[in-house]
This record gives structure tokens, sequence and C-alpha cells, in this order.
């Protein structure tokens, strides 16, 4: 059995060896390439020498092979060829680009700086090597790139570097320099465009196509692009950057907000017409937004006639300068005079045409404000001159007005479409213009002021200082007022330019002038005494000369005139004594009206005392004569009742003694007296009997008493008569 041993070792031993032998040829022969790598092989023995500058073999070569091993299991003719060693795939991410830099192939061809690919599609993107070097591939950076995904790429004929995609934000615009390609034209400043780049992304078409080196016309609007810029290689050993054919910079896109405007003006293209202040208008570059289209159709540089309205607007700045204005704006009461610098050149029939119509119209409106200004003079008795005389010293042109009018300024207002100043107007609002091509030049229509015053005011003056006839020092402060009507903008801008300068240069020298010479012809009190007189005769002299440079004069007002201290004292105090002497008169006047007005109110106070005594007096007569007659008739009818009584009486006592006589003779005289004693008692009631009776010794006491008693009771009874034997009247008893 030992021996069966023995003898089966050697034979285990061989076989072990043999195995151990298979195992590492087979090793050597099958190689398993995993599914993320691929191998590199080397042929050692037994072929061609490479070529001198060659990097990897082809064809049999000895050297390190082109071809790789893909994933899989691969037989390899071991020993003459052998994996040198196995690398992962290249993995590019979906922000990347692979840049590939070639270490084999065709030198570059002269001023070239990156590869030109010229085995195309061939090589299927740098994953068959051989193809690469046979069909021409060229040491260098290549043009072509790789997308995102995982590659096969030969580490020792293909060095990746990376480069990060370009992204284009929102609110940016890209400028691309490249710096490979033909040289620029003379004269220019942009490569011109080609086409079928695919925005830069395609670096071979691009350079094929005719590409131009240096900043380019064509720009990246926001977005996302694969364009071979700069890359970090993979491999640190194998240096830091690597520079690509195109360099991509940021730059804000042209915002033009709400209110405003832009001018553009080209930094490229074909010459400007000297003649010319901007280019003319040309379609199709879409609000200079297509370079390329702005180059091909003949944009001129300079200044661009056409205008950007509020907008974003993605720009090439090396192309286009934006200058952003803000947008003109016409107030109420306001008009804009357009100076254009665009049109045709006038003719001279048509300058001689404007000027003809200008001087029509100033000749008729001359003449009607000489007229009416005459009129208002003469009204004012202006030095006893007549309405003539008058009418052609403010028709009176001075030599300066003159050369001024020779000049033929207003020759220069043209009528639309011609080189200028417009005609026409613009009214109020808001417009969105080209000040290059146009200048608004802004004229109020509204009444202006201008004032010569001491006041803190705009458009203000020092006072005038002015000397009067008889040699007195005055200060005048003047307010004018005017405006420049609508019609007449234009040819005020044509003759003085503006509103300022027409203050400045025009109004303030002349209207000085007027009140310095109107002043010296008159005294100092008299010029201000005739206050109104001279701010009339001021405001025709003033409203002529400024006809002239078509404004219109509202009204010339003197606000105030100072006069010196001393004439102003003699003068108050003359006024003052004036007034004292007037004063006196007028109270002395006051007075005898006082007195007058006393003797009235005297009169009126005792009116109706004078017509009571009057009334009285009339009625005093009237009762004299009344009573007079009132007296005449009382005594007829006094006389008359008399004698009627007087008879009446007499028939009575005629019959009282017939009546008497025939008591008695019956009864008795005494027994007739008692019976009418006792008549009288009974009937007036009378006491016959005394309180206290004396009575005497002798006689008889019934007689006497009763005689005393009759005497009282009929004493008031008794009427006297008068001498003819008639009774007295009641007043006479």
């Amino acid at each position: 059995m030992n021996k069966d041993v023995s003898n089966i070792l050697p034979a285990l031993f061989a076989g072990f060896i043999a195995f151990i032998i298979l195992v590492y040829i087979l090793r050597k022969i099958l190689v398993n390439v995993g599914a993320r790598e691929i191998a590199i092989k080397e042929r050692r023995y037994f072929g061609r020498r490479m070529p001198p500058g060659r990097v990897v073999a082809t064809e049999g070569e000895v050297g390190i092979q082109a071809d790789v091993l893909k994933p899989g299991l691969h037989v390899i003719r071991y020993p003459f060829e052998r994996v040198v060693h196995k690398v992962p795939l290249i993995e590019i991410r979906t922000d990347e680009i692979g840049v590939v830099e070639a270490v084999d192939g065709d030198p570059l061809p002269p001023g070239r700086i990156f590869a030109p690919d010229r085995a195309q599609n061939a090589h299927n993107n740098f994953q068959d090597p051989i193809a690469f070097i046979k069909r021409g591939g060229v040491k260098g950076i290549q043009l072509r790139t790789l997308p995102p995904g995982l590659w096969p790429i030969h580490p020792y004929l293909f060095r990746l570097s990376m480069a990060k995609v370009t992204v284009i934000p929102p609110g940016k615009v890209g400028v691309v320099t490249t710096a490979d390609g033909a040289p620029l034209d003379p004269g220019r400043l942009l490569g011109k465009a080609t086409a079928g780049h695919m925005n830069f992304q395609d670096a071979e078409q691009f350079i094929t196509g005719g590409a131009q080196k240096g900043p380019q016309v064509e720009i990246l609007t926001p977005g996302t692009y694969r364009i071979l810029t700069d890359s970090i290689p993979i491999d640190a050993s194998q240096g830091e950057r690597k520079p690509g054919p195109f360099t991509v910079r940021l730059f804000d896109a042209t915002v033009i907000s709400e209110n405003q405007v832009a001018i553009v003006e080209a930094l490229d293209g074909a010459p400007l017409d000297p003649r010319d202040y901007v280019a003319a208008t040309l379609d199709g570059h879409d609000n200079f937004q297509d370079g390329h289209e702005f180059i091909a159709r003949g944009g001129q540089r300079g200044p661009q006639k056409d205008i950007l309205l509020p907008g974003t607007y993605y720009i090439n700045p090396l192309l286009f300068k934006v200058i952003p204005e803000s947008a003109k704006e016409i107030k109420p009461g306001e008009v804009a005079v357009i100076v254009s610098n665009v049109g045709k050149d006038p003719s001279d029939d048509v300058r001689r045409e404007m000027a003809r119509k200008v001087r029509e119209r100033m000749t008729r409106e001359e003449q009607e404000h000489a007229s009416q200004a005459a009129k208002r003079l003469d009204k004012l008795g202006d030095e006893d001159r007549t309405m003539e005389e008058i009418k052609e010293e403010i028709m009176a042109t001075d030599p300066a007005d003159r050369r001024l009018d020779e000049g033929a300024h207003e020759a220069y207002v043209v009528p639309e479409g011609y080189r200028g100043i417009q005609e026409t107007v613009v009214g109020p609002g808001r417009y969105y213009v080209n000040t290059l091509a146009i200048t608004p030049i802004v004229i109020p229509t509204t009444n202006q002021t201008v004032e010569w015053t001491s006041g803190e005011v705009a458009n203000t003056f020092n006072p005038f200082e002015v000397i009067s006839k008889d040699g007195f020092s005055m200060q005048l402060e003047v307010r004018v007022v005017f405006r420049v009507k609508p019609e007449d903008a234009p040819f005020m801008v044509a003759k003085i330019g503006s509103i300022d300068r027409l203050i400045q240069n025009v109004m303030h020298p002349l209207i000085d002038s007027i009140f310095r010479n109107q002043a010296s012809e008159s005294s100092a009190m008299a010029y201000l005494q005739n206050r109104h007189e001279e701010q009339e005769r001021a405001e025709a002299r003033v409203r002529a000369h400024l006809l002239k440079y078509h404004v219109d004069v509202v009204n010339v007002l003197i606000c105030h005139i100072h006069l010196p201290e001393e004439l102003m004292k003699t003068q108050t105090e003359k006024i003052l004594a004036e007034q004292r002497q007037n004063m006196f008169n007028a109270q002395r006047e006051a007075e005898q009206k006082r007195i007058e007005l006393e003797k009235t109110r005297a009169q009126a106070d005792n009116q109706r005392d004078l017509m009571a005594a009057t009334v009285g007096v009339e009625i005093a007569g009237k009762r004299s004569e009344q009573r007079k007659a009132e007296g005449e008739g009382e005594a007829h009818y006094i006389l008359a009742t008399g004698k009627a009584e007087a008879e009446k009486v007499r028939l009575l006592g005629e019959a009282q003694g017939v009546a008497y006589r025939e008591q008695v003779g019956a009864l008795g005289a005494q027994g007739v007296s008692v019976i009418e004693t006792l008549k009288v008692i009974g009937e007036k009631g009378v006491r016959i009997t005394p309180d206290v009776l004396a009575s005497g010794s002798g006689g008889d006491g019934a007689g006497g008493l009763g005689t005393l008693l009759l005497l009282n009771l009929f004493r008031d009874k008794i009427v006297p008569l008068s001498d003819n034997g008639g009774m007295l009247p009641p007043k006479e008893r």
C-alpha cells in the first residue's frame, strides 16, 4: 500500500502543478471584464514596431493596443498579449459634458488650436479608438464632446476632462467668445454667425461652417447648453484646467421699465453716412435681439432710429449699447416743438415758401396790433400825435431787429418729412421718442410772468433804475405777462431757441431799454401821476417788439414806482398842505352848512307850534267872527225874548194884578199874603217854626213874623225890573 501511495503522490503532485499551470494560463487567456469597466491589452512579442510618435498600437503592432476589451469574457493570445490593467468606465453626469483630448493621431493643422473631428461618427464617440486612428483622428482637445452616460474610453489614447453645462438663468444673456476659427473681417468687432451649430453646442459644425474667432454676434438666451468650455481633468496628474474653445460671459438682459424708452447705438456694422445723424430703420432684427439679421441686412453702426419700448430684451451688449431714458411727458398747458434730425433736406424752394408764409402772417398780426395800440394811445392823447403817426412808431423796426429778420430764422421751420424744426407741434401726452433722432423742446402755452422786483420769485430781475426828465432817479417794479401760442411755438424756437433764452436775451434787455427811454421823456412826478398812460405806452411798445419773436404779450404792469425820498418828502408836504387847506375849506363849508342845518332844524322843531299859532290865529279870527255872529244872534234873541218876556210879564202882571185885586177885594190884603206865603212854604219845604223863638212885646207878633218870613222867602224870587220896566237878564241881576 505504501508503494501504491508513493506511486500516486508524484502523479497527484504533477496533476496539481498542471492544474495550477492550467489555472494560471486560463487566467491569462480568459479575461473577465466587469460591467462598469474596460481592459487595456498590450502586445509584447512578434509584431511590427509602432511608427515614431505613436502611443497606441494597431494591427499587430507591438505596444499598448488601441483596442480595448469591453464588459464580458474575452480570450486573449497569451503570452503574446496581456491585460495591462482594468479601468472603470467614464461616467458623465447630467450636469456635465466630457471633454476629450487625444494623445495620438494626426498632428493639428497649422493655425488650429482644437482638433477637428475628421472621423466624424466612425469612432462612435471615441469608443472605437482604431477607427479614430485609421480615419484621421487629430491629436489635441477634440471639438466633439461626450454627453451624459457611461463611456468605455481608452485611457492611454484619450484623456478626459469634465466641464459643467452652461446655464443661462432668467434675466441674463450669454455672450460667447471663441478661441478658434477664421480671423475677423477687417473693421469688424464680432464674428459673423454660422448655421447649424445648435447654439455653439456643435463646435465641429461651428468651426467647419466658417466661424470666426473672437466675440460672436450670436448670443445665448436663458436655458441650459452643452458647450465646450474650460474643463477640469479627471486625473489630477494631467493638469489643473483645460481651456475650451468657447468662453461664455453672462450679462444682464436689457430691461426697459415703465415710463422709459431706450436709445440703441450699434457698435458694429456698416459705416454710417456722414450726412446722417442716426441710422435708417431696419426690419427683421427683432428689436435688436437678432444681431445676425441686423448685420446681414446692412445695419449701420452708430445711433439707431429705432427705439426700445418698455419690456425685457435679450440683446448682445458687445454689439449694441442701450441707453435708457425717461419717456417724454407733455403736460397740459404745454406743447413740444419737434426738431427732426432725420428726413429729407429741405430744398431752397421749401424754405422760401415757409419764409413767405411766416412773413405774411407776421405782417397781418403786426398791422392788427398797431391799429389796436394806436386807438388806445390816441384816447390817452399821446403827445398830440395822430393815429397814423403812433401806428408808424409802433411798426418801426430797430436795426438789431432788422438784422435778425434778415437772417430768416423762420426758414428753418419745415413741413413734416423734412429735416429741421417741424411746423406741427405735439400736444399734451406721454411719448416714447428717440431723442437722438428728434429733439423735443417743451414750450409752455399758458401765461408766463416775468417780474423786475426785489421779491424772491421765479423769473425775477432787479427793479429798473431809471432817470426822469428832470434828473431824478426812479426805481420801477414791473411785471410782464406773456404767452406763446401753440401755432407760434415752432417759429419762436427757430428765432430764439427757448423760453429761458427769450427771457434772458430778449425780454430783459428790451423792456429795460423801453422803460429807460420812456422815463427820460417825463418828469418824475408826472410819471407817477400818469402811471396808467405810461403803462399803456410801454405795453404797446413791448407788444410790438415781442411780436417779432412770435410772443403774445398779455399785459405790462407797473407795480410800483419808487421816487427819491427828498422828492417824496416835498411832495408829501405839499399834498399835506393842500389837504389841510382842503380840510379847512371843508370844515368852513361844513360849519356853514351846520348853521343852515340848525336853522332848518329849529324851524322844523317849531314848525308845529308855528303851525299851531298860525292855525290859532285863524281859529281866533274865526272864533271872533263866530262870537260876533253869536253875540248878534244872542242880542237879537235876547231882545226878541225880552220883548216877549216883558210882554208876558206885563200880561201876567196885569192878570195877576187883576187877580190880586180880586183876591184883595175878596180876602183882604193880609189874607192874600198869607195864602201866597203858605204856597211857597208848601212848595219849598221851608221850616217856619224856628228852634228858638224870640218875640217882641209890642204889636202883633204874628204879623211881624209873617212879614219877615215872607220877605226872606221871596227875596230871591223877586226879579228886579229894568229902567224901562222889563226884567233884567240873569247876568245883570
